[in-house]
């Protein structure tokens, strides 16, 4: 399922390498979960000279949050060229992810496709490394659609570019973005409003806002309480988060929208709960996030 040249590519080898020694490739199959029946030849991970990737299913994917963990300080950069995807850029690594919606598997079968890339561990991330890895990731993702019959939309590859590894802190009547709309606070920090399957607004001083789908929304240890993020209601506010959900074609799933002090704040929402502007501005961040992949309107906050 991998890309053979743009892998060699990414990891600074020729396809001479394949014949040499000192280039090391392996693989192994895992269980996404007991709950879904898997195409043949998922789930598997891949590691090539430094390279890893994983393939899986989106339904009950172990492998969404690999690298991001939803912390404030990381940036997470959508994909470009009309792939639902993202990436995350450290002093050390990038890591990749694509998201495939299977119009022909139901969750049963998996929904989709989750391709997880991350760079090689002793490569300086580099903006022509950060292109190279997007093409892994999406030509992965491609040829496992192919070999597994999947069904689905694919971007442009020949339009990807290489995404940027931070944020863009902006006034928030000059946001254009994620944060665009936001009124309750003069400063935000945000990305482009590309589709991803996470995207993040920071509200400076304030909040940060996320939205999640998919595996990003279902793969925490919490959902075990709850679909909806791990709550049980479509919408709510609890001491530290305020939430909204929305429901989303094929793989996306539910769609979760979430809002929480910034990093660093003891704020408590029953102490001192939101004000109407920053309800005003999760409502309209989440909103804006589901037309973008066109799932129904968001739920209301009670």
């Amino acid at each position: 399922m991998l890309p053979v040249d743009s892998v060699l590519d990414l990891a600074g080898k020729s396809k001479l390498s394949l014949l040499g020694m000192g280039f090391e490739v392996s693989s192994w199959q895992f269980d996404v979960s007991s709950d879904v029946t898997e195409p043949a030849g998922l789930a598997t991970r891949c590691e090539v000279d430094g390279i890893e990737i994983a393939i899986e299913t989106t339904a009950g994917a172990h492998s969404a949050y690999a690298a991001f963990q939803g912390d404030e300080k990381t940036a997470v950069v959508p994909l470009n060229a009309g792939w639902e995807g993202f990436m995350v850029t450290d002093d050390l690594e990038a890591t990749a992810s694509v998201l495939l919606s299977c119009k022909n598997w139901s969750p049963k079968e998996g929904s989709g496709i989750l391709v997880t890339a991350d760079s090689p561990y002793d490569t300086e991330v580099t903006e022509p490394i950060r292109l190279k890895l997007a093409q892994v990731a999406t030509g992965t993702a491609r040829r496992a659609a192919e070999k597994t019959g999947c069904e689905t939309q694919l971007g442009d590859p020949d339009k990807l570019t290489a995404p940027e590894t931070a944020t863009r802190t902006v006034s928030a009547d000059a946001a254009t973005g994620t944060c665009k709309g936001m009124t309750s606070v003069p400063t935000v920090r945000e990305t482009a409003g590309a589709q991803a399957p996470v995207e993040a607004c920071v509200l400076v001083g304030s909040l940060r806002l996320f939205a999640e789908y998919g595996p990003f929304s279902d793969a925490s240890d919490a959902v075990v309480n709850g679909k909806y993020g791990g709550h049980d209601d479509p919408s709510g506010v609890d001491s530290s988060t305020a939430w909204t959900s929305a429901t989303c074609p094929g793989a996306l799933g539910i769609g979760y929208y979430h809002a929480s002090p910034v990093e660093g704040s003891d704020r408590s929402f029953k102490s001192t709960p939101l004000t109407k502007s920053e309800r005003t501005d999760l409502q309209r961040f989440a909103e804006k996030s589901a037309a973008r992949h066109g799932c129904v309107a968001p739920a209301a906050l009670p």
